[in-house]
């Protein structure tokens, strides 16, 4: 999207904390005018961004005059630990565009999404969404508030989380019985997905291949990297799938890899 408007994208490291916000500092002389961040988990590593970080990324788009758009994927599904607060929610300089969606905790044929705008942005994205867009899903957007209002929305997150937790703990300890240190697990504590790095000398092509063959589909990282991608990294989704799936799974991946 970003590039069919003519933008250059410039690819920023993550690490176990998120968001390399040093790395902005390189690029100082390339004017950059917006930042989109997933800060709750990272996408594909689940990467969850440091309060440290949200703060130092904050300081850097205030000094800078740089807008973020935090796009805050996979906030309602939290493990183990309290949710940091949303960079919207501790912006003091009004530089944070904030997005969310219903889409994806509720039913993706929801098509219902949100933003949270500094006061000075509200004027032109209600004149900009007026051109774009004028027919408003009323009904859904109402059935949606009584939803919300009647309390269903947040029972509805307690139970999926709750939900989720049990097949990531299926699935993290399946892969740590199956592969050991042959697998790196990234990104168990939050979202719906893992990522992990198979330690192997076989190409991403051939894991994929023998994957197939057992009956286990397995999606690469490598299409969601701008620069040049590692080998044997895959994003593990957990979301529709039993515990019993999940284990099977894992142990014939393991049986066509481990050979």
């Amino acid at each position: 999207m970003f590039t069919a408007q003519g933008a250059r994208l410039l690819p920023i490291a993550v690490d176990e904390f998120g968001l390399v916000v040093e790395e902005l500092a390189n690029h100082s002389s390339e004017r950059i005018k917006l930042a989109l961040v997933t800060p709750s988990h990272q996408f594909p590593t689940g990467a969850i961004l440091s309060l440290p970080r949200r703060l130092q990324l904050l300081a850097w788009a205030q000094q800078t005059g740089t807008v973020i758009i935090e796009d805050d994927y996979d906030s309602e599904y939290r493990y183990g630990s309290q949710p940091l607060p949303a960079l919207q929610g501790i912006d003091r300089s009004h530089s944070v565009i904030y997005a969310g969606s219903f889409s994806k905790v509720l039913f993706p044929s929801l098509r219902i999404g949100y933003l949270v705008l500094p006061p000075s942005l509200v004027s032109l994205f209600a004149s900009a969404k007026w051109l774009s867009d004028r027919q408003l899903p009323l009904l859904d957007q109402q059935v949606l508030t009584d939803f919300i209002e009647e309390g269903h929305f947040e029972r509805h997150i307690r139970r999926m989380r709750s939900h989720y937790d049990r097949n990531r703990l299926v699935l993290v300890q399946a892969l740590n019985d199956y592969f050991g240190n042959r697998a790196t697990i990234l990104g168990e504590n939050a979202g719906i997905h893992l990522m992990v790095r198979l330690h192997t000398t076989l190409s991403d092509e051939a894991i994929v291949r023998r994957a197939t063959e057992v009956g286990v589909e397995l999606v690469p990282a490598k299409p969601h990297y701008l620069n040049t991608p590692p080998q044997g990294e895959f994003i593990f989704g957990y979301a529709e799938l039993t515990e019993q799936q999940l284990h099977e799974g894992i142990w014939r991946l393991a049986q066509a890899l481990l050979k």
